[in-house]
């Protein structure tokens, strides 16, 4: 659902097996513009946003189909996607320069992501927008590639408490003496993503990951990997302490499958009536 005149447009994810719903989950999305009206109908999620008193029509693919950008299976994340070639470099600037193609409305960032196969496979580079130009850094001419919206995808963990299943349901223990040392959280298909660890009289602390490590991929290629690794953020604070954020940009995809967390526990030997 959303409401006409902002940007920002909800969703509601579940799964069912059987008896049990085994997930569900609420997300939120801020689109390009004002959302005048949007529908599902089959696979395809429809909107209407308005920007520069202009509406758009907007098509999101709930499902990858033949017409989804996508690079080795894995879908491209950008907004207004649309490929792009004709670009002219100028030596002297070291930048490539193209006339602003229609459709591109929004004030947000711009990015150029190339997934054709050849020598820049994976190359990927922020456009500045220059009165009716698009200005790139570095040589983009003769190449086909694809132009978009940046969006940020980001994640907050929620505070980590220790669990125990009783019966058909799980109980956190919320009273418990609980230091975390790290997090790990490990990916399916990855290629660059961040987290924020915030902890309370502390400055924040930012780690960059890129999962494609020098001499561990094929050149010319994009550094997406199906990972089967935990990436650890270090924390030593206690749990209510701490809120842990995962974030990425990038185009590439970075898709949670599950984080473990490792620490000191101490229920304080309570009686709980």
């Amino acid at each position: 659902f959303s409401e006409e005149g902002t940007s920002t447009l909800y969703g509601y994810r579940y799964f069912d097996n059987i008896k049990e719903r085994r997930l569900a989950a609420w997300f939120k999305w801020t689109l390009t513009g004002e959302i005048q009206y949007h529908c599902m109908q089959d696979d395809f999620l429809y909107v209407v946003v308005r920007n520069n008193n202009k509406d758009q029509l907007l098509k999101f693919a709930i499902k990858m189909d033949s017409a989804t950008f996508a690079l080795a299976e894995n879908r491209v994340h950008l907004d207004h996607l649309m490929s792009t070639s004709g670009w002219s470099y100028n030596s002297t600037t070291g930048k490539s320069t193209k006339a602003k193609p229609t459709g591109l409305e929004s004030t947000n960032q711009l990015a150029a992501y190339d997934i054709d196969s050849g020598t820049n496979q994976g190359r990927y580079g922020l456009i500045t927008i220059n009165g009716s130009n698009l200005e790139l850094d570095g040589d983009w001419s003769g190449e086909t590639f694809l132009i978009g919206y940046q969006f940020t995808m980001n994640v907050e963990i929620p505070t980590i408490y220790v669990t125990r299943q009783e019966g058909e349901s799980y109980k956190s223990d919320s009273r418990s003496n609980t230091i975390l040392h790290r997090a790990s959280f490990a990916f399916g298909p990855v290629g660059v993503y961040e987290t924020t660890l915030s902890r309370l009289g502390r400055n924040d602390y930012t780690e960059l990951f890129e999962v494609g490590l020098a001499n561990q991929y094929q050149a010319n290629s994009a550094t997406v990997a199906n990972d089967n690794k935990l990436y650890s953020v270090p924390i030593y604070d206690r749990n209510t302490n701490v809120t842990l954020k995962v974030k990425s940009e990038h185009p590439a995809p970075a898709t949670i499958l599950y984080m473990t967390w490792e620490g000191v526990y101490n229920n304080n030997f309570y009686t709980r009536v």
